[in-house]
């Protein structure tokens, strides 16, 4: 008796995420579509509750913070985790020493390229670097999908002391080889994470120019995107986050007695943009005095909104906030925790079945060389007990499934 691919689809969609990775062992028709663009995301649709990824502390001692009413937490547990990296689609890429690592967390998934020897440069604001997501040899990176053929996509750019000599390079992660790219067109800091979004990257230079760059990962191109007015982002702390599928700049900065935050909303095809929140923060005493120093040494960087409309960010003194738009009200949900991103299950397979096979698969336990380290708890996942009611019912109708197949 044959039985209809939607049929079977229907029944894993609704499964936990370990269920499902058990079940692609079942057959090689469930495989094939626990494995498709389509399932994946008619999955990524059905995520009842905003998950937000953080790097799990192994000195911590009191408890991990599990979440609230409308997020919950996941933990990478990794010694490399805590590092600064890129996300893009629930895929993390953790750049380190001679090497830049790309996982999957939600399969456990990981491929790793070298990165050749990193430059030697000199920097004179180490004190400053340390607050900042700097990356080894100061490359400056970035991380995303070309959205015509649908591969990942490594960046990295790298200037001299002087602003001068620029050299750029790109990496498939279905080939494996770094491209030498021509030179971008200016320079652009290396402290500032970059977005991608809707197949582009983009970094933003804030100190002079007061620019926007922005990459095409499909055609390899550079080109300038129309940023908010010069007053509202030179001299001040400008992070770039995928926020909801769309470009948002988080511009941080302080009034004579309050820290604040304005988060534009940018299309970067037609120009527009629009202040979506101004949030005040907090009084100025209470962020730390080398902070106040220096409005550009402080930064805060939004992660998603809820269904309720509640956005969630974090900052560099790591902090986990949470405001509330119908109060206006912003409530620090925990201290002391290293946030990666938000968390998006992605269970497609990292590279594509035609890729070079000289790109070797690991374990995350190769992601750092500690002993401790083993794939068997690369993940902590708070799950609802309703998960348990779910899978069982499940199991009983793929079962079922089962019989007929056979």
């Amino acid at each position: 008796m044959y039985l209809v691919p939607d049929l079977v689809e229907d029944i894993l969609l609704g499964l936990p995420l370990k269920s499902i990775l058990k079940f692609k062992t079942v057959s090689k028709q469930w495989k094939s579509i626990l494995e498709s663009r389509m399932f994946a995301e008619r999955r990524m649709n059905v995520q009842k509750k905003l998950k937000i990824m953080a790097a799990r502390d192994r000195n911590r001692f009191r408890p991990l913070f599990e979440g609230d009413e409308e997020v919950d937490m996941l933990y990478l547990n990794c010694n490399v985790a805590s590092r600064p990296s890129l996300s893009c689609d629930g895929l993390v890429c953790i750049p380190i020493p001679g090497w830049i690592n790309v996982l999957n967390p939600s399969t456990g998934e990981f491929l790793r390229f070298s990165s050749g020897r990193d430059p030697r440069l000199i920097n004179d604001f180490e004190c400053v670097d340390s607050k900042f997501d700097v990356f080894p040899g100061f490359w400056t990176m970035g991380f995303g999908r070309d959205n015509v053929n649908g591969s990942y996509k490594i960046v990295r750019m790298l200037f001299d002391r002087h602003f001068e000599n620029r050299y750029c390079q790109i990496l498939d992660v279905n080939i494996g080889e770094w491209r030498k790219q021509r030179q971008p067109p200016y320079f652009v800091g290396y402290r500032e994470k970059s977005a991608c979004v809707n197949g582009s990257i983009y970094w933003s230079q804030a100190l002079i120019r007061c620019k926007l760059l922005a990459f095409d990962l499909y055609s390899e191109e550079f080109r300038d995107v129309p940023t908010p007015p010069r007053s509202e982002i030179c001299e001040r702390s400008c992070q770039k986050v995928n926020l909801e599928d769309r470009l948002v700049l988080a511009v941080t900065y302080t009034t004579s007695l309050h820290w604040n935050v304005k988060i534009w909303s940018m299309d970067a095809h037609d120009g527009t943009r629009s202040i979506t929140y101004s949030i005040r923060l907090f009084s100025k005493d209470m962020n730390s005095s080398i902070m106040n120093h220096f409005q550009l040494w402080f930064w805060t960087r939004p992660l998603a909104v809820s269904k309720r409309g509640n956005l969630f960010f974090h900052d560099n003194e790591k902090r986990l906030y949470k405001y509330y738009t119908k109060t206006d009200e912003v409530r620090i949900l925990e201290r002391d925790i290293c946030v990666i991103s938000p968390f998006i299950e992605n269970l497609l397979p990292l590279r594509r079945p035609d890729s070079v096979t000289k790109i070797r698969t690991y374990g995350f336990q190769f992601l750092d060389h500690a002993p401790s380290s083993r794939i068997s708890n690369f993940l902590k996942r708070l799950e609802n007990q309703n998960n348990l009611l779910t899978t069982a019912a499940a199991a009983v109708a793929l079962a079922t499934l089962v019989y007929f197949i056979h």
